[in-house]
C-alpha cells in the first residue's frame, strides 16, 4: 500500500466519522471496491451488455455514499440494506440475461452479503449532539430556579408522608410539576403518555401544525418539568411518560 493512502486510511479511521467504527470504514471501501469491479465488467463487455450493466453500475456506485452518510448520523440502517438486497436482486437478473457471467454474478452476491452481513451486525453508531441539546429554558422557567424570598415554603399533609423510620419525608408530587405551557404541549403529553415509547415522528403525524424542531423543543420542557423522560439519541430518540 502507498505511504500516502496508508496515512490516509489511519486519518479516516480516527476521523469524527468512523472513529471507533473502523467496521465501517472497511465496509465504505468494500463498497467503493465492488463499484470499480462492475465498471471494469461494463468497460470489458460487449456493447449490449454494457448498456445492460449501466444501471447496476450507477446502484452500485451510491452505495459507498450511503454509507458515509450512514456513518454521519443522516440516515436509518434501514435504508443501507435496502440498497444492497437491490443490488443483489440486480446482480442476479443480470447473470440471468447472460449480461454478467453466473462465476462473476457469484462473486459479486457474496460481496455484497458479507457486506450486509457486517453492517447489519455491527453496534450502532456513537451519540451526537445536536442543537437540541443547546436550547435554553423559557424566562418563566429560569425565574422558578431563582431563590425563592419564602425559602421554607409551607407543605400539605398530602406531601408528607412516613417512611419506614418513621421519619417524615417529602413525597415526589409529579402533578405539582409546573404547568403545560400551552394547548399543544399539552397534547404532546397527552399522546405520550397513551402511546407511551414514541418518536418525534410519531408525535408530528398528529401535531401536524409544527415542524418537528417545534415538536423537539416541547418535549425537552416537558422533560424539563420531570413529566416524559427521553432515551436514545437523534434519530434514535424515543419519549415516554413519568
Amino acid at each position: 500500500m502507498p505511504e500516502r493512502s496508508k496515512k490516509f486510511h489511519e486519518f479516516a479511521i480516527k476521523s469524527i466519522l468512523f472513529k471507533g467504527h473502523t467496521d465501517l470504514y472497511l465496509c465504505y471501501l468494500k463498497a467503493e471496491k465492488i463499484a470499480h469491479v462492475l465498471s471494469l465488467l461494463q468497460q470489458r463487455s460487449a456493447s449490449v451488455a454494457s448498456e445492460s450493466l449501466e444501471n447496476l453500475v450507477n446502484a452500485s456506485s451510491r452505495l459507498p455514499e450511503t454509507i458515509v452518510h450512514f456513518a454521519a448520523g443522516e440516515i436509518d440502517i434501514t435504508i443501507i440494506l435496502a440498497d444492497i438486497f437491490s443490488l443483489l436482486s440486480a446482480v442476479r437478473l443480470s447473470a440471468t440475461q447472460l449480461v454478467i457471467a453466473k462465476e462473476n454474478a457469484a462473486i459479486l452476491c457474496d460481496e455484497y452479503e458479507q457486506l450486509a452481513e457486517k453492517i447489519a451486525g455491527g453496534t450502532r453508531l456513537s451519540p451526537f449532539i445536536s442543537d437540541a441539546d443547546f436550547i435554553l429554558p423559557s424566562l418563566p422557567q429560569i425565574e422558578s430556579l431563582l431563590p425563592s424570598a419564602n425559602p421554607t415554603p409551607e407543605l400539605s399533609e398530602t406531601n408528607i408522608v412516613k417512611d419506614i423510620k418513621g421519619q417524615n419525608k417529602i413525597q415526589k408530587d409529579k402533578s405539582a410539576a409546573q404547568p403545560v405551557q400551552n394547548k399543544r404541549t399539552g397534547l404532546i403529553l397527552e399522546f405520550v403518555r397513551k402511546h407511551k415509547n414514541v418518536s418525534i415522528k410519531d408525535i408530528s403525524k398528529v401535531i401536524r401544525d409544527v415542524s418537528e424542531k417545534t415538536i423537539q423543543r416541547e418535549l425537552i420542557l416537558l422533560i424539563q418539568q420531570g413529566l416524559i423522560e427521553k432515551r436514545g439519541e437523534r434519530r434514535w430518540s424515543i419519549y415516554s411518560p413519568l
